[in-house]
């Protein structure tokens, strides 16, 4: 009776094996009987076969991973990858440190494709990255092209980590510092100050060349608007003109000699106040303007 009751607990203690709990930030691949199901489990208790039938594979799936490319210092000792010595297509050496970022993309794959990633991704970040300098100048890897190296580098990493199944994400590539060898490092210096000198000068006269072509332009255009509107201020003048000019002609052909007067009328009382001595004289008399000398001025 007891040892019936004592494998009946041992049965019991065994298929409990088949209990588990994924954490909130995990996931878990399962592999019962050696083979991984496709479906990994969610974070909660699951129940499954016991184990030896059911084997658990915890990752985090929002977990970014970093890998280090070329030499880090650290208290005096180089750690991470090899030391990171490259050819630019120009044939002069160069000195990087890279880091590269990683997700887990595919479960199965990134859990059992691989004894090492972390490993892996570094030396196919090494090789990608010794592709790419090969096809770049010295003077660009070390001034302006660093982005563009990040960017390309990456691409080319991704595709590399899909052919080799590696199921991760490259999520980004940082080219931390580029160098020259210690003993060409004045004349480097020398080189990219001159370089960012000149970038420094065609910004400014970029700048100087949009500011003045935009003042140049509005310039213009003001002309522009002012002369529209001068010619159309001239237009209506010459249009009200010409209307009054009709309206008279109609009432001159009605009645011409009282036209004619009260044109004469207007013109007399528009013109006279202007002039600051007036003399009137009846029809027919002689005019003296001796008295005009004699005002004074």
């Amino acid at each position: 009776m007891n040892r019936m009751l004592a494998l009946l607990l041992a049965a019991l203690a065994y298929t409990a094996t088949g209990l588990y709990f994924v954490q909130p930030d995990e996931q878990a691949v399962v592999r019962r009987c050696g083979r991984a199901l496709a479906t990994p489990r969610e974070p909660g208790p699951h129940f499954g076969l016991p184990w030896g039938l059911d084997r658990i594979d915890r990752y985090k799936p929002r977990e970014v991973k970093l890998v280090t490319l070329g030499p880090l210092q650290l208290g005096g000792q180089a750690v991470g990858a090899s030391e990171a010595q490259f050819l630019t297509g120009d044939r002069n050496l160069i000195h990087v440190r890279a880091s590269v970022q990683y997700s887990i993309k595919e479960p199965r794959r990134y859990l059992y494709q691989a004894s090492q990633v972390d490993a892996a991704v570094a030396k196919a970040g090494e090789a990608t990255l010794t592709r790419v300098l090969a096809s770049e100048a010295v003077d660009r890897s070390l001034t302006l092209g660093k982005q563009d190296l990040a960017v390309r580098t990456g691409n080319l990493l991704q595709d590399l980590a899909d052919q080799y199944g590696l199921g991760i994400a490259i999520r980004s590539v940082d080219i931390g510092s580029v160098r020259p060898p210690v003993e060409v490092a004045e004349a480097f210096d020398n080189v990219i100050s001159a370089l960012r000198q000149r970038e420094q000068q065609i910004y400014q006269s970029q700048s100087y060349a949009s500011r003045s072509g935009a003042e140049a332009r509005a310039s213009a255009q003001r002309i522009r608007d002012e002369a529209r509107a001068f010619r159309d201020g001239v237009l209506r003048e010459a249009e009200g003109e010409t209307a009054r000019f009709e309206k008279l002609l109609a009432e001159y052909l009605l009645a011409p000699d009282l036209t004619a007067r009260r044109l004469y009328l207007e013109t007399i009382a528009e013109t006279l106040p202007r002039f600051r001595s007036k003399l009137i004289l009846d029809g027919g008399e002689g005019i003296d303007l001796s008295i005009l000398g004699q005002e004074k001025r």
